[in-house]
């Protein structure tokens, strides 16, 4: 330790407890249960190794399944939802340290990281399974490795700048939105990288999409094994946990990379029209007024002009690659939660708080002023923890057990359950493939009048059921007397 600063080890701490306070906190608050909808995909899918919904998320699944094996603890829902509260803690973390490398003292940036930690669309995601946060954790770590890299660092942050790109899009493809930040950081800095070192920097962010070919490599594993238990049912091209589209053929392939079902090709190049810039500039401005209260709007624009005198090219740098893919948010009408496209903009919020005020206190005047904005920022981080305490009190069958509970005393092993919507399938699959408690259902997603046919055929070989909505479906011609399992949930069995 000698011809360190004495200030070393506090400093230290405070990147340590950046990681580890939002860490406990998220972990302390994720349920134990599955939840619903693309939540108990993300919770089940990696612990079989199996294919998500477009565009596959291989990164997140590989590394859920190993986490989820080797981690053998409480529930597979508990083990995933922790796995995603150490992903954004991590991301957390890497605030902070970009905070510091903008000249920030350590307790503003500290307590700006848990302001940000707190806030509750982030906290909402990290206490879940969600691939967005493993993308958001690359991101981080990406940017964190860029801004060293520009401030004077070795080339090898720039290297693993890019691989960290491109893991973010193996982990989910909105990380692509880093790309344009990097490309004019590249341009604007001091230190231009060499051809060489812009080639070797793509090659290895190219070399991180590599994991996509874990995508059809695992389908035709899947179908040559007989694994996905809706192969044995006619009509059916890759069942959902198992073998989502069916990637081992062409077509399969291009739907689950594109995400072309839900549209995002369209929105994705809508949002690349420049009239959409407003919509985002609004939409960042509004999300940290949301989040974080009107006086952080003030306080990160203080912060973004005392960061761009400092060091523009930085500034720069960082505020495109975390605000670009705002414009693909706010046109992706597709998409139900948008929040979570939203968490590297709320990001950016930490190093411009930090920025408000750089540098350690000097004098007394410096020293009160910084004195002020901690108080403040503890002060909002302590409230948005109060305001979000209920995310600490989870409930016996809670998320989609109940759901699970309901169903499995009805519905025999070895029947086929047809379940009218994504919110309540992926529940039943997970009871069915990951923590088996629905050992020996198949579960198919989504019901289609017009199928009806195929249904009956099935129903000749095995029991079949079609759960769904009475207030939306109130009969089913060819199907016995419903069993209403709650206000919003019916079983239908066909007849064969």
């Amino acid at each position: 330790m000698r011809g360190l600063p004495r200030t070393a080890p506090w400093r230290l701490a405070g990147g340590l407890t950046s990681f580890l306070i939002p860490a406990a906190v998220y972990v302390a608050s994720a349920s134990h249960e599955p939840g619903a909808w693309d939540t108990a995909e993300l919770q089940g899918v990696p612990y079989i190794l199996g294919i998500t919904h477009p565009t596959g998320f291989p990164l997140y699944v590989i590394l859920g399944y190993a986490w989820s094996h080797v981690l053998p603890f409480d529930t597979i829902a508990f083990r995933m939802n922790a796995m995603s509260a150490v992903a954004m803690a991590i991301a957390a973390w890497a605030a902070y340290a970009v905070a510091r490398r903008l000249g920030a003292w350590w307790p503003v940036a500290l307590l700006a990281t848990f302001w940000f930690a707190f806030a509750p669309d982030v906290w909402s995601h990290a206490n879940r399974a969600e691939a967005q946060d493993l993308a958001v954790t690359c991101e981080a770590l990406a940017i964190y490795a860029f801004v060293r890299w520009m401030q004077g660092d070795d080339a090898k942050w720039f290297a693993a700048a890019g691989f960290l790109l491109g893991c973010g899009v193996a982990a989910h493809p909105n990380a692509m939105w880093l790309a344009p930040g990097f490309v004019v950081g590249c341009l604007v800095a001091r230190r231009r990288p060499t051809m060489r070192q812009a080639a070797f920097g793509a090659m290895l962010a190219l070399g991180g999409l590599l994991w996509y070919a874990y995508l059809p490599l695992r389908s035709a594993y899947v179908v040559a094994h007989g694994l996905d238990p809706t192969a044995a049912l006619s009509g059916t091209a890759g069942g959902i946990f198992w073998n989502y589209n069916d990637p081992s053929t062409p077509q399969g392939l291009l739907r689950a990379l594109s995400g072309s079902e839900s549209e995002a090709p369209h929105y994705l190049l809508a949002s690349l029209n420049p009239v959409h810039v407003q919509q985002a500039f609004w939409a960042f401005v509004t999300g940290v007024q949301e989040q974080f209260g009107a006086f952080a709007v003030a306080l990160a624009a203080i912060g973004l002009g005392t960061a761009w005198k400092r060091d523009w090219r930085t500034t720069l740098v960082l505020c495109l690659a975390c605000t670009a893919g705002l414009a693909f948010s706010v046109t992706y009408s597709n998409e139900a939660d948008v929040g979570r496209y939203r968490l590297m903009a709320l990001w950016l919020v930490v190093p411009l708080l930090g920025a408000v005020l750089p540098g350690a206190p000097n004098g007394i005047r410096g020293a009160a002023l910084r004195g002020i904005l901690c108080l403040f920022a503890a002060g909002a981080a302590g409230a948005s923890l109060y305001g979000q305490r209920n995310f600490f009190v989870h409930s016996a069958g809670e998320g989609g057990r109940w759901v699970i509970e309901a169903v499995r005393p009805v519905v025999p092993t070895g029947a086929v359950i047809v379940v009218d919507g994504w919110l309540d399938a992926t529940s039943l699959a997970y009871g069915a493939y990951a923590d088996r408690t629905l050992a020996g259902r198949t579960i198919v997603s989504g019901w289609r009048p017009e199928m009806a046919g195929m249904y009956r055929a099935w129903a000749r070989e095995r029991p079949v059921f079609i759960l769904t909505d009475p207030h939306a479906v109130t009969g089913i011609a060819g199907t016995a007397a419903p069993v209403p399992l709650d206000a919003y949930h019916v079983l239908f069995r066909v007849l064969p």
